[in-house]
């Protein structure tokens, strides 16, 4: 352990790892059916499905980084972050479950400007919560193989998100007597469980570690400037970024491929994708140990590789043959794993190369660029998934579809996807912070706080909850 780190008790560590069941299975209903929703729920065309669900994504360009600022200088009974993970998880619970609470109307263009105005309303609460949870990670522990751990328990509490989301949300639908009443009731499920999660995360994590409040005096423009020579941070943001956009665009046309190329039923990916969860859960610990053996950065592109490999594969399965579909997700599974714990587990180490470049503690303002840099990638993989669809002439509704659509579905769907993918390999490769580098840091860091300690502020009020 990190000299000056203190032990991170299981009470806040599992606790704030089941604050991602909230993140987790929102990003799973979101990238698989939202889109579906619109189309095949609400009779949206794919190409205004894919506008307004890329529109109030817009809105986190600026809340994003605003948010991450905000909870920076944020001094409160409850600490930096903690607040905001009520605060966000309420609303977002809340808008979450009206999203999916559309009625059924005649004219689709009323039903998406519905949607964008709750959408907006959602993608708020998001912020709220995302950004200073997930800067709650360099602050409970700085030591480098402790916080790969820390980022596995939450990965694996993300698999089985997704694995409960995948796997409730047809479960939901059959249930239902309309496909309107199983939308209403999936919104309610897991918008219940977002507020849970944040509760839940909220205050198991009162006694977590956290560092010091520092007031920020840079203003936004400077910290900006500071960011962008934080090439750690910008070489990873921007892979994970092309790597977001590919997984998402994967998932949301992946639907599309097992109803019209298989011709299965969506519920299909009930089944299919809790495969794949499932078997990320068990392999996320593995490749923990291999990141903590080899390197996260070697071990992110590995995973990288056999994800695109996967991807590339299922224009080979002959149509009807379902069995060969579990074998991809498996596949899919397995590399999925690393692709999300690794480059999660790497961004907390940026905080000290930017801590030792300006001398201030500035973990919301590095995730909030983080956070819009994923949550664009799912934008943009939502509307590249969606030009797809025009692209090859699909009708929404449609109870046949044309030749040209079953073919170009069957073996281009995921030819984009895997094409993201690759640069994302690429640019992890120009990743440089080690975990040599990083001891290194973190030498100069201590030697730095022994010769000149930070100004300390007068005490804070207890937080009740401790």
């Amino acid at each position: 352990m990190t000299r000056g780190s203190p032990a991170l008790g299981a009470v806040p560590k599992f606790g704030w790892a089941f604050g991602q069941f909230a993140l987790a299975s929102h990003m799973a209903i979101v990238s698989i059916y939202l889109m579906y929703y619109l189309t095949e729920g609400h009779g949206v065309s794919a190409s205004l499905a894919g506008l307004v669900l890329l529109l109030p994504r817009v809105w986190n360009v600026v809340t994003d980084p605003l948010m991450g600022a905000i909870s920076d200088r944020t001094r409160s009974r409850w600490g930096r972050r903690r607040p905001y993970l009520l605060a966000g998880a309420l609303l977002w619970g809340a808008a979450f479950a009206a999203m999916f609470a559309l009625p059924v109307r005649a004219d689709p263009t009323v039903t998406a400007l519905w949607f964008v105005a709750i959408y907006l309303a959602v993608n708020t609460g998001v912020t709220l919560y995302h950004v200073p949870y997930s800067a709650m990670a360099p602050e409970m522990t700085r030591d480098y193989d402790e916080r790969l751990k820390l980022i596995g328990y939450k990965e694996m509490a993300a698999r089985i998100a997704v694995l409960l989301a995948i796997a409730g949300a047809p479960l939901l639908l059959e249930a239902a007597g309309t496909p309107a009443q199983g939308y209403r009731w999936i919104g309610l499920a897991f918008g219940g469980l977002i507020l849970v999660s944040g509760v839940v995360a909220f205050f198991a994590t009162a006694r977590a570690p956290a560092v010091d409040f520092q007031p920020q005096t840079m203003r936004l423009r400077e910290q900006w400037e500071t960011l962008k020579r934080n090439r750690p941070l910008g070489v990873l943001a921007l892979a994970y970024l092309f790597g977001n956009m590919g997984s998402v665009a994967f998932s949301a046309l992946l639907i599309y491929f097992i109803t019209v190329v298989h011709g299965q039923s969506p519920a299909l990916m009930g089944v299919l994708y809790p495969v794949g969860a499932l078997t990320s859960v068990v392999l996320t610990p593995v490749w923990a140990r291999i990141g903590a053996r080899i390197g996260k950065r070697e071990a992110c592109r590995i995973a990288y590789l056999g994800l695109i490999l996967c991807w590339l594969s299922p224009g080979l399965v002959p149509p009807g043959a379902v069995w060969a579909l579990y074998l991809l997700m498996v596949a899919h599974g397995a590399f999925n794993a690393a692709a999300e714990l690794l480059p999660n587990a790497m961004v907390p180490d940026t905080v000290e190369y930017d801590e030792l470049n300006s001398g201030a503690r500035r973990e919301g303002t590095i995730y909030g660029a983080w956070i819009f840099v994923q949550q664009t990638g799912m934008a943009l993989g939502g509307f590249v998934a969606s030009l797809a669809l025009v692209v090859l002439g699909y009708q929404a509704g449609a109870e046949q579809h044309p030749e040209s659509v079953v073919t170009g579905l069957r073996w281009g769907f995921a030819a984009l996807p895997a094409a993201s993918l690759l640069v994302a390999w690429w640019l992890v490769g120009r990743y440089d912070l080690s975990a040599a580098r990083f001891a290194q840091i973190q030498r100069e860091l201590a030697a730095r706080r022994a010769t000149t300690p930070s100004a300390r502020t007068p005490p804070v009020p207890e937080d009740p909850a401790r």
